[in-house]
């Protein structure tokens, strides 16, 4: 199924945010995600987090998208986000998926690496001190495909 204007479920878990992203997105479903991220941000008890983005699908966003969601990320860094990693395994389009967010977070003040699984994400974060809640992370997992974990 290909969505034309972008899904996302997004949780926050401990103090790294989840999320499954399924492309192409639009400026529309960018502006949407913004909302329910700052939802999600009010729950955070601590003063930094972290991003754990899965691409799925065919995962790009048009330019109106990318700019929008640059700016999105750009007012949240000074807030306390200091690192995303991005899951590329489930991108039909991973190649050109990386080269269209490197261009973006390398415009952006925070560290960021792409990984295969999520796995590894975790890992990498989990070395800078940032970390799931088990239940929060399973149930956020409980309808994503075992071959991204």
């Amino acid at each position: 199924m290909k969505f034309v204007h972008g899904e996302f479920d997004i949780a926050l878990s401990g103090n790294i945010m989840l999320t499954q992203a399924y492309g192409p997105w639009n400026a529309e479903c960018v502006v949407a995600f913004g909302e329910a991220y700052r939802i999600e941000r009010q729950l955070l008890k601590a003063d930094t987090w972290s991003d754990i983005v899965i691409l799925r699908g065919e995962s790009l966003l048009i330019p109106d998208a990318e700019r929008v969601l640059g700016v999105r990320i750009a007012a949240v860094v000074p807030l306390g986000l200091k690192k995303v990693a991005i899951v590329t395994a489930e991108s039909s389009v991973s190649v050109t998926a990386r080269m269209q967010l490197t261009r973006m977070y390398d415009s952006l003040d925070v560290e960021y690496d792409f990984f295969t699984t999520y796995s590894e994400a975790k890992a990498w974060l989990e070395e800078a001190g940032f970390s799931t809640s088990a239940q929060s992370e399973q149930a956020f997992f409980a309808h994503l495909p075992a071959s991204v974990l």
